[in-house]
């Protein structure tokens, strides 16, 4: 009877212990199989190289979004505040150019500055393009030539000054005292040309003085 029982007993470990090592083995060829699957070992460094190349690349992509967004928000900034400018400016200068005589000398030196001002727009608009996008369109780059190449003044100093001629040929005899009205409504013009910096070209300047 015992012998029956160590048999018996011994069975059951053979048993086991053929089991496990069956189970082992499977759990082995599956994962060998596993791995087969995935490649060789050549086929993995590739992978882990084209992952690593992958990280880096969007390391840079990121870097590049971060720097966009950074430019956009400094030239936002920047139309903004001279937008703010601008139309502050332009409330102060629309009334001005109603003053009688030196009205049209405040709205040709104003109608200049807004040329020249668009041009620096377009430039501005068209080196972010550049900084951002690496790019330019030809047909945009015309563009701004023919804005920028806009000479407003060529046409409004000719006007001024025929308007000017008038208005000298009108303070004449006993009308002579108005000059120094005249006078007095240019310098004021003057000034606040200067508070909202605003040049004014030298030529259109030299027909408000009543001394010549």
């Amino acid at each position: 009877m015992k012998n029956l029982i160590v048999i018996g007993v011994a069975s059951v470990v053979g048993l086991a212990v053929v089991g496990g090592a069956g189970f082992f083995g499977y759990k082995m060829y599956s994962e060998l199989s596993e791995y087969k699957a995935l490649g060789s070992i050549k086929d993995m460094r590739t992978f882990s190289q084209e992952n690593f190349d992958l990280k880096k690349e969007n390391k840079v992509l990121i870097k590049k979004s971060e720097d966009m967004q950074r430019q956009f928000v400094i030239h936002r900034k920047m139309i903004i505040d001279q937008a703010v400018k601008r139309s502050e400016r332009k409330v102060a200068t629309s009334i001005a150019s109603f003053t009688p005589i030196s009205g049209s000398y405040v709205l040709a030196a104003m109608s200049t500055q807004e040329q020249l001002e668009l041009c620096q727009d377009v430039q501005a608009l068209l080196k972010l393009e550049s900084n951002l996008f690496e790019t330019s369109d030809p047909s945009v780059v015309m563009q701004q030539e023919k804005i920028c190449g806009t000479y407003i003044e060529r046409k409004l100093t000719p006007l001024f000054k025929y308007q000017m001629l008038r208005v000298r040929a009108s303070m004449t005899g006993s009308l002579g005292h108005l000059r120094s009205d005249a006078e007095e409504k240019f310098d004021k013009a003057r000034k606040l040309l200067e508070k909202w910096q605003v040049p004014v070209e030298r030529e259109l300047d030299s027909y408000t003085r009543f001394d010549r």
